[in-house]
């Protein structure tokens, strides 16, 4: 490469190096999309250089922030840089901006010029080096002078440049914050850090990006605990919020606490959504659109399986999985659980599958081979030993001996206490992985494709590749339209929760399967596995989940990635709550 780029006169004299001077060719291989005078630039990609001294890669990033030096001088390394100005680059890049040096020189203004005065451009840092002759100063000194007035910012670092600062602690509130809010935790009495989802200062990782992107949007946010023998004192407490983000993990509140704390949190939670503030999730979105049964709720959907069954007592358990496990491979779900603990898929042994739905049903006799997806374990059972399971625990009379780490007893308390299995097709496609859309309210965020890693089945509990690609990207554009053009108005509906707003963070985990015919094969298609809105993790924040890390141990690439997503969340909160607002006005 070094032969082919515009290098100075100063670094002409290095050892080892050739150069041209000549005006070269455009390079389109440094920035997607943007092309840049080969002369402006000179040694990004040497092999042997070291890291500092080698450009990364870019990313799709909307935004382009210029590192500018100044050409020749007798300061730069052997590669013809400022010490320092890749490196700038480098860290530009991991804060999910894209990211050059470009070299200035008076009779380079009008390109250099050009090149700064795009509209993605957001900012320039100046890493000048050798001073400028008067004239070539005064040309610069122009230049600074013209970005500005275009509204560009011009500094000496990143930040002033237009890089957000990282915050690893609490935002202060604003001075006239247009809402009150808080982020409420929970610390499991007795547990490490309070629990696996905490670090040593016992808040969540991703607690304090969460609030500060409600403080970014001209909310104050407290983060605020709930402790369940002060529950009188809580209540009090919350009464002064407008809005509550509940960020609790599922079932935490029965870990050491007294009987009833999650009925009771429940309760003031709804308490204070009567009273017009907003709770995300509320019990009522958490229990209706987290749980299992919500897939037999959309089964009428582009994105459901019109074969989707719950189940909430034995007797229609044992009926409805006779009848569908006689027909075709089966997807048993638990109700509770998490991180595929209760997902078995299931398949007949030593017996032909029935030609129709209904034209069979199996004996208690009859032979499954089962896979729990918490970890893609493989049993063998009696039809009546999985039921037993599933109904009575693992150590009920006639369950047999079971392999799983997990208790069973999936229908315990009845429906009112979230007891119910869901009976689903087996979608063989599952192989080549899960699609999840990552939603802040109605605004896709992302897109992650889960692959299974190993050859397994199963995307869930860390063990799959994540892919990560942006709304309209043209991988699963026929997904987005569906999802969100076709079913997403009316799921609200659909699911029950037509008065509560749609929770600020959540998730719908796709599985594909074959659609029509087309030529040369068959179409794809896909339908919801699982929706997920009871505290959903920002997978970029949680490596550092659990252990003696804080949110200051995040590598700077991961936190800013996840900040885009903490400040649209805090960004579509004020939205929910003008809207209320609004609401109130009108009536």
């Amino acid at each position: 490469e070094l032969s082919r780029e515009a290098f100075d006169a100063g670094s002409r004299r290095r050892e080892g190096l050739s150069t041209t001077l000549s005006t070269m060719a455009a390079r389109t291989d440094i920035i997607p999309g943007v092309s840049i005078p080969g002369s402006l630039v000179a040694n990004l990609f040497v092999k042997t250089a070291p890291t500092d001294d080698k450009l990364s890669p870019q990313g799709d990033f909307e935004e382009i922030i210029y590192v500018l030096e100044v050409r020749g001088g007798t300061d730069k390394n052997e590669f013809g840089h400022v010490s320092g100005a890749v490196a700038m680059s480098n860290k530009i890049i991991e804060c999910q901006i894209n990211s050059a040096p470009i070299y200035y020189a008076w009779k380079d203004h009008e390109d250099v010029k050009a090149i700064l005065m795009a509209p993605t451009v957001a900012g320039v840092v100046l890493m000048a080096g050798a001073s400028l002759p008067e004239f070539s100063q005064g040309k610069l000194d122009e230049l600074v002078a013209e970005l500005k007035a275009a509204g560009k910012k011009v500094g000496s670092n990143m930040h002033e440049a237009g890089v957000q600062p990282r915050y690893n602690t609490l935002l202060p509130a604003p001075a006239d914050p247009k809402f009150k809010t808080a982020v409420i935790e929970f610390v499991i009495p007795g547990a490490k850090n309070g629990g696996s989802d905490k670090g040593p200062d016992g808040h969540r990782v991703d607690s304090i990006p969460i609030a500060n992107g409600l403080i970014k949007a001209g909310a104050s946010c407290d983060l605020i605990r709930y402790e369940f023998d002060k529950h009188e004192e809580f209540t009090a407490t919350v009464e002064s919020y407008d809005a509550l983000l509940v960020r609790i993990n599922p079932g935490q509140l029965s870990q050491g606490t007294t009987p009833g704390t999650q009925e009771r949190f429940d309760t003031l939670m709804n308490a204070m959504l009567a009273k017009g503030k907003l709770v995300w999730s509320s019990p009522a979105v958490q229990t209706q659109m987290g749980a299992k049964d919500a897939l037999v709720k959309i089964s009428g959907t582009s994105c459901g399986l019109v074969d989707t069954f719950a189940y909430y007592e034995k007797a229609s358990l044992e009926e409805g999985f006779k009848k569908t496990m006689a027909f075709q491979p089966r997807v048993i779900k638990q109700n509770r659980g998490s991180a595929g603990e209760g997902i078995w898929l299931c398949w007949l042994e030593g017996k032909d599958y029935c030609a129709n739905f209904g034209d069979a049903s199996l004996d208690d006799d009859d032979k499954i081979k089962l896979m729990e997806m918490n970890d893609n374990h493989v049993e063998y059972h009696t039809v009546k030993e999985f039921l037993t399971f599933c109904v009575d625990g693992p150590d009920a009379p006639g369950a047999g001996t079971w392999a799983s780490s997990f208790p069973g007893k999936y229908l315990e308390g009845g429906k009112a206490q979230g007891g119910q299995l869901v009976d689903q097709r087996l979608l063989p496609r599952i192989s080549e992985g899960e699609v999840r859309m990552l939603m802040v309210g109605d605004i896709l965020q992302c897109i992650i494709h889960k692959k299974p890693e190993s050859g397994g089945l199963s995307a869930v509990g860390g063990q799959a590749a994540y892919t990560y690609f942006k709304p309209g990207c043209v991988e699963y554009a026929d997904l987005e339209a569906k999802f969100i053009g076709q079913d997403l108005p009316s799921l609200k509906k659909a699911l029950g929760i037509d008065n509560e707003p749609l929770p600020l963070l959540w998730t719908a985990d796709f599985i594909p399967k074959d659609g029509k015919p087309i030529l040369g094969g068959v179409s794809t298609e896909f339908v919801v596995g699982e929706f997920n809105c009871s505290c959903v993790g920002i997978s970029k924040l949680q490596a550092v989940c659990g252990g003696e890390k804080t949110l200051a141990d995040v590598p700077d690439e991961d936190y800013y990635e996840a900040c885009l997503l903490t400040d649209l969340m805090g960004l579509k909160a004020v939205q929910y709550l003008d809207a209320r607002d609004l609401g109130r006005k009108l009536n």
